[in-house]
């Protein structure tokens, strides 16, 4: 019963998160979003102790979009030897950042964790914004790891000490990416309504393993609601293929139109939900809709669409718009790309570079690409400056120091303009003059995606069916 809940306990006093960590958050949350294309959906962070939970697919990086997205300094709990490298040691300290010591880093160290759990609780009783991964570990897995319970202890913890007075929230996170190993890759974080974790708690606290267990479940069920889980890595691009089909024919998005993620996601679970659902269902009748999808697929990558999909038409004046406004943007800007990006090619070597010497295993690439980063970014505009000072002064160099991060920037747009009209311009030549294959793969659009709207309805149908047995 909640009346037995024991008297509040005073916290330990714990470094407040102040003007370093906020300056660190936003650095650290600008670094991010110049490697990715950073998406939120939900909203920021309430006030109060809140305990971020979220899934774990990018080592260091996952916590950096939360920096990006949480709207609030949020302390980081993160494996215990990344505290003793300099850079990332230094960022994680000045973040409030908590150490884990895990088995597999030194088994000696275990029993350092009692200190680490005892610090996380005392930070949300002091009102502090938390993060885990009750994952456990980073993984490039296709669904959701097993949870481990800390998450749930150190909440019911934190709230049993409180006297369930804390009004400690849960938010979950859902992380999604595309291309998290590469620069210019995008991802999207969904901030799940926060719950209270007052419902679970008892007069056991955290001793009451009925409850953690609940929590947890309570966890996994919204972790799992905000990420993509399927059965196997070829799903992803399954899914991917039909949602740019279904979106194309139903008019969602245009041919050649980029999509963001935020709006895109929601849709590969329900396709993720389908696919799962008819495979178990109808067997035979998967492998042939997944046929149909991947040979669609192959015919418009082999007329150069990447992204989107083939027109079934090309209206010259459109045509000739899109030629001109690109073509202009393009040239305009092409000086001060051509000279950002010899002024910043050595630091866009340098990842590689570092990846050469370190090879690091695959869940931790995008983390040293962005630790490297760290260090070359700033140096660059260090020596940019002096060589501005050598000659012309303070005024030569504070304008070149201001100069060298916008040209990089510039740089950087150009590039990724001028790879979408390559593409453009690419499945222009090679579609134009087929006709009969364009007019071909839109009766096999049409008909796939007939094909998918069935399995929908008839999902939906099943659903239906199966609450009205439950009842009300």
């Amino acid at each position: 019963m909640l009346s037995d809940v024991p008297a509040p306990a005073a916290p330990r006093a714990l470094p407040s998160p102040g003007p370093a960590s906020r300056l660190i958050t936003r650095v650290v949350g600008w670094a991010v979003a110049v490697f990715y294309t950073v998406e939120r959906r939900g909203a920021p962070l309430p006030d109060g102790p809140v305990l971020v939970v979220a899934n774990h697919l990018n080592a260091l990086v996952d916590p950096m979009v939360l920096f990006r997205v949480a709207g609030r300094p949020t302390r980081p709990l993160a494996k215990a030897p990344l505290f003793e490298q300099v850079l990332v040691g230094g960022m994680l300290r000045g973040l409030g950042g908590l150490p884990v010591y895990r088995r597999q880093d030194d088994p000696a160290l275990m029993g350092r964790n009692e200190d680490t759990f005892r610090a996380a609780i005392d930070a949300l009783l002091a009102g502090d914004a938390l993060q885990i991964y009750p994952e456990g570990k980073s993984h490039s897995a296709p669904a959701l790891e097993p949870l481990r319970t800390g998450a749930a202890r150190i909440a019911l913890a934190a709230e049993a000490e409180a006297g369930g007075a804390l009004g400690l929230r849960v938010v979950p996170v859902g992380l999604t990416y595309e291309r998290k190993q590469f620069f210019g890759g995008r991802v999207l974080a969904e901030l799940g309504a926060p719950f209270e974790v007052r419902p679970w708690l008892t007069a056991a606290g955290a001793e009451d393993q009925a409850a953690v267990r609940g929590l947890t479940e309570e966890i996994r069920t919204r972790l799992g609601a905000l990420t993509l889980n399927l059965t196997e890595h070829a799903d992803r691009a399954l899914i991917e293929a039909a949602d740019r089909l279904w979106t194309r024919e139903k008019g969602v998005h245009g041919f050649r139109e980029r999509e963001g993620m935020a709006e895109r996601v929601p849709r590969l679970r329900r396709f993720a939900e389908a696919l799962a659902w008819l495979r178990e269902r109808d067997p035979e009748r998967y492998r042939e809709l997944a046929a149909g999808v991947r040979r669609h697929e192959r015919l418009a990558r082999s007329l150069g669409a990447e992204e989107g999909d083939v027109p079934p038409r090309y209206a010259p004046l459109s045509v000739l718009r899109y030629a001109l406004r690109e073509g202009a943007a393009l040239l305009v800007g092409l000086p001060l790309a051509a000279l950002g990006t010899l002024l910043w090619y050595p630091v866009w070597v340098a990842p590689r570079l570092t990846l050469r010497v370190v090879r690091p295993d695959v869940e931790s690439v995008a983390t040293y690409k962005l630790a490297t980063g760290f260090l070359a970014v700033p140096l660059m505009v260090l020596l940019v400056a002096l060589a501005g000072f050598w000659l012309w002064g303070w005024v030569g160099a504070l304008a070149a120091g201001l100069a060298a991060p916008a040209l990089g920037l510039v740089a950087l747009a150009w590039r990724a303009r001028w790879g979408r009209v390559r593409e453009d311009a690419r499945l222009f030549v090679r579609a134009f003059g087929r006709r009969r294959t364009r007019g071909r793969m839109a009766e096999r659009r049409a008909a796939l995606v007939a094909a998918f709207d069935r399995v929908l309805a008839e999902m939906a149908e099943e659903g239906s069916g199966a609450s009205e047995r439950r009842g009300p």
